[in-house]
């Protein structure tokens, strides 16, 4: 079976990739590809990004809610899952933490708690930007 790519594939993958450190819901990507002059029909776009990620384009995160998913570019990163990610409380920024440090603490929580923590894990608290702006 051939694969094509479709309009929506490549407007979706392009504000992806515009985006790439950011991360959306269906309904964002919807709301903001809307301001940017298009329009994709929810179920398109469902199938769209789910294509997106089995080839790797995308990547998939539980969202705040448990019932809910984001996405955020990868960019064929399979390694994705074997790091923290770091994500802003305040305006919801994705961080990819690739901080060898982080093998350190896992393997404390581990040796200390018997606790094994899985890869892709989210850590909450406030990026840069947002900090230095509750600090004024």
């Amino acid at each position: 079976m051939r694969e094509y790519t479709t309009d929506n594939k490549r407007i979706v993958t392009a504000f992806f990739e515009k985006n790439r450190d950011s991360h959306y819901t269906i309904d964002s990507v919807i709301e903001e590809l809307q301001k940017e002059g298009f329009e994709i029909a929810k179920s398109s776009l469902y199938r769209t990004i789910g294509n997106l990620c089995r080839a790797g384009i995308l990547k998939r995160f539980e969202a705040d809610s448990v019932d809910s998913f984001v996405y955020q570019y990868s960019n064929f990163n399979s390694m994705c899952e074997m790091h923290f990610h770091l994500k802003c409380s305040c305006c919801g920024k994705l961080i990819h933490l690739e901080c060898p440090q982080m093998n350190d603490i896992k393997r404390h929580i581990y040796n200390e708690h018997g606790f094994i923590i899985g890869g892709g894990n989210i850590i909450y608290g406030l990026c840069r930007s947002c900090s230095s702006q509750s600090e004024k």
